[in-house]
């Protein structure tokens, strides 16, 4: 999305579709990371219903390692595909509040920010 003919984002993002847990109040729901930056995740899930402002627990789960992150819903993205349910759902955008998420992301994904074209 171009912003005055300049990129809006200058960091790559990660696109996958990983099966995450999201932890709203005491219920915890399944869903799907769209898109990771160092600021947040793009989630998807079939009925996903959430508000902006709402406080949520995401844990990212990668082989036998889980990491518990704490974020907010920024905002509603509208309908996402996701691919690996064949199904359309409920997108938003999590802004993740814990100060170790950036070092996470270029940790765990490395690959991905390394060797990407911006």
């Amino acid at each position: 999305m171009a912003t005055n003919g300049q990129e809006k984002r200058n960091k790559a993002r990660v696109k996958q579709e990983l099966v995450l847990k999201l932890k709203v109040g005491e219920e915890t729901k399944q869903v799907y990371m769209i898109d990771l930056s160092l600021g947040g995740i793009k989630i998807g899930g079939d009925h996903l219903i959430l508000n902006e402002g709402q406080l949520v627990e995401v844990t990212i789960v990668l082989g036998r390692e889980s990491e518990l992150f704490h974020g907010r819903v920024e905002r509603l993205d509208g309908l996402h595909r996701i691919k690996r349910i064949s199904s359309d759902a409920n997108s938003f955008f999590i802004r993740i509040i814990d100060k170790h998420f950036p070092e996470f992301v270029k940790s765990k994904f490395s690959y991905n920010y390394h060797n990407r074209v911006a």
